[in-house]
């Protein structure tokens, strides 16, 4: 072999120009880089295709709007169709529902006070409630088998109740609402509703039921009267004056939750109480108390069954004290009898007796058939309706001047002088001083009496000339009489001096106006009578230091247990200064075991109610009468 052939080829490579970071490749990928080379280049080449750019087309707002409102319409009418739903076909049981989760409470107002002349408290209110349940909350449950004890454990310790009684209402079916006690002191309560829920047990409410209080007791206890169990007038002034001594009452309303507790948040409304409205009286407590236990004295003394007495101011138609007996306490009206929890002043009609002819006696004044000195010659005897007329004291044949027939209250005289007088007329004139008719003062259940129609029969007019046959209050005789002497004008008898309301501003009253009656010379003549049966009388009717007058009566007493006369009506007015007339006293004994005539068995407690009575409104004494007046001729 020749040499050249033993030496070994020189590879060729092919390199390609050097640049700066150009990788050389290995044998194997040159290889296939030039591969695909070659096919690419034997290739026809390719026109680029442009692809179009895609957009997004923007919605189309009328059609988007239209959308959107017939969604809100689908949505309004599905509530529609559910508010119909609820209030159309279920509307009870939704409301039922609705209330299950709704409270209300009373708001009660504060009932009125009723205060005497001098701001004594005479009838006001102190707070306090009524406990109540829902037993719905309070029950015993499969869960909670001692939920109703572990409500009476908390009760039970503020409260004076019967375990078993609180048990039992505490788990009473089927109601949401039970009392458990009431009249509960207001600070009691809180102390209550504390614990409970301390103790997380909710489901004890209270409702307000305030309590009456009478501190006076029985003073003026037929004037002021009581309330019932329910807080409702049921006599005197809280009776009459009931509405607007109630006031009006409010209510709240707010959410709570199922477990009975308030929701804090929760609709809550309120609308106010109007509390009710405050009467200060005409009455004098202190002097109320005194006639009071004067007239029982006087009543007792004699033996009677019960009686009245009034003390009034005569230029005003005040009443300053209105008592009776027997009497009752208007806290504790319950352990009274029922015939004494009233006011006989205003509710009992008597025949008045011999007081009733000082009515006849300025008729006859007035209608000027006659006059204090007119002259009579006095029978023993008259004959009248069949029967014969005598008077209470012995006389043959008399001479007396109409002075005189008032100061010997006689029976005969006064027949003899009515007489005289047309019936019609006589008995227009007794209407006009109020007779047969209520007076219109405040206090409930009052009387009009009785008064013969003007066709009365003869023997009529002559029994109601002085005093029977006719029935009148002892109110009606007191504000007549004091008509009478105060210059003739006649004044509705009242209890009630003022009122305000709850923000303390005056309430107007409503009172007949004074009207005149008589002439102011009637009734000077009037009083000229009246003080010579204090001037001539028997026994003490005068009132020490003060010049006076008045006048006695005496009445057969109808006894509707028998349907006969049974007894004597027993009374006696009194007036003092008789000059210039301040204050009238008038007391009533009815049927007196030990007393048959008006100087003993009422005179002595109206001089001595008098007597107090005058000195304490500043009344001055008076000087003694110069003369005596003559009663016969």
């Amino acid at each position: 072999m020749a040499a050249d052939e033993r030496r070994p080829r020189a590879r060729r490579t092919t390199s390609a120009p050097a640049s700066t970071g150009t990788r050389k490749l290995r044998p194997g990928a040159e290889r296939k880089q030039r591969a695909v080379a070659a096919r690419t280049a034997a290739r026809p080449a390719k026109k680029k295709v442009r692809h179009p750019i895609r957009r997004v087309a923007l919605g189309n707002s009328p059609r988007r709007l239209r959308i959107v409102l017939v969604a809100m319409a689908i949505a309004l009418s599905l509530c529609a169709g559910r508010l119909l739903q609820l209030q159309g076909f279920d509307s009870a049981a939704y409301a039922a529902g609705a209330d299950q989760f709704t409270a209300k409470l009373p708001l009660l107002p504060t009932r009125g006070d009723l205060v005497d002349r001098n701001g004594s408290v005479l009838a006001t209110t102190q707070p306090a409630v009524a406990v109540t349940a829902d037993p719905t909350l309070t029950s015993n449950t499969a869960k909670n088998p001692t939920r109703a004890a572990q409500f009476a454990e908390v009760i039970l310790n503020h409260l004076e109740l019967d375990r078993a009684t609180l048990l039992s209402r505490l788990n009473k079916p089927d109601t949401r609402f039970v009392y458990l006690a009431k009249k509960v002191p207001a600070t009691t309560y809180l102390a209550l509703a504390a614990e409970l829920t301390e103790k997380k047990l909710y489901g004890v409410f209270r409702e307000s039921d305030p309590i009456r209080v009478y501190p006076a007791g029985s003073v003026a206890a037929g004037v002021v009267g009581f309330v019932n169990g329910a807080g409702e007038g049921v006599a005197g002034l809280e009776r009459s004056l009931d509405k607007q001594l109630a006031g009006v009452e409010g209510q709240e309303i707010f959410e709570m939750a199922p477990n009975g507790s308030r929701i804090p948040l929760g609709e809550s409304k309120i609308n106010p109480a109007v509390d009710g409205t405050d009467y200060q009286l005409t009455i004098d407590a202190e002097l109320q108390w005194t006639v009071e236990r004067r007239l029982a004295q006087q009543v007792q003394k004699v033996g009677g069954d019960t009686g009245t007495a009034i003390t009034m101011n005569v230029k005003t138609g005040e009443i300053l004290a209105l008592a009776n007996y027997p009497n009752y306490d208007a806290s504790k009206p319950g352990d009274a009898a029922p015939e004494d929890r009233g006011n006989r002043a205003v509710s009992a009609a008597y025949e008045p007796g011999s007081v009733e002819k000082l009515l006849t006696a300025a008729a006859l004044i007035e209608a000027g058939i006659a006059d204090p000195e007119t002259k009579l010659t006095i029978p023993e005897r008259l004959e009248s309706g069949g029967g014969l007329i005598k008077d209470a004291f012995a006389h043959g044949e008399i001479d007396l001047l109409m002075r005189g027939v008032i100061a010997k209250s006689s029976n005969i005289g006064t027949i003899m002088l009515a007489r005289q007088m047309d019936k019609a007329k006589l008995r227009d004139y007794l209407a006009l001083f109020g007779l047969g008719k209520k007076t219109g003062i405040e206090i409930a259940g009052e009387a009009a009496g009785h008064l013969p129609p003007a066709d009365m029969k003869d023997y009529t007019r002559d029994q109601i000339a002085f005093g029977q046959g006719l029935s009148v209050t002892a109110v009606q005789e007191a504000a007549a009489i004091a008509a009478l002497i105060n210059g003739g004008v006649y004044h509705q008898p009242t209890v009630i001096k003022g009122a305000t309301d709850q923000t303390g501003q005056p309430v107007p009253l409503t009172k007949a106006p004074p009207r005149r009656v008589i002439s102011p010379e009637t009734s000077d003549q009037m009083r000229d009578l009246m003080q010579a049966v204090v001037d001539h009388g028997s026994g003490k009717l005068a009132v020490d230091h003060y010049q006076s007058g008045g006048k006695t009566g005496t009445a057969q007493r109808y006894d509707p247990a028998c349907g006969c006369y049974n007894g004597y009506t027993v009374s006696y007015v009194s007036a003092a200064p008789i000059n210039d007339p301040e204050l009238i006293t008038y007391v009533v004994v009815d049927n007196p075991k030990s007393s048959d005539t008006g100087t003993s068995g009422a005179a002595p407690a109206a001089t001595d109610i008098m007597q107090l009575a005058l000195p304490r409104y500043g009344v001055p004494p008076t000087a003694e009468r110069a003369k005596e007046e003559k009663i016969t001729w």
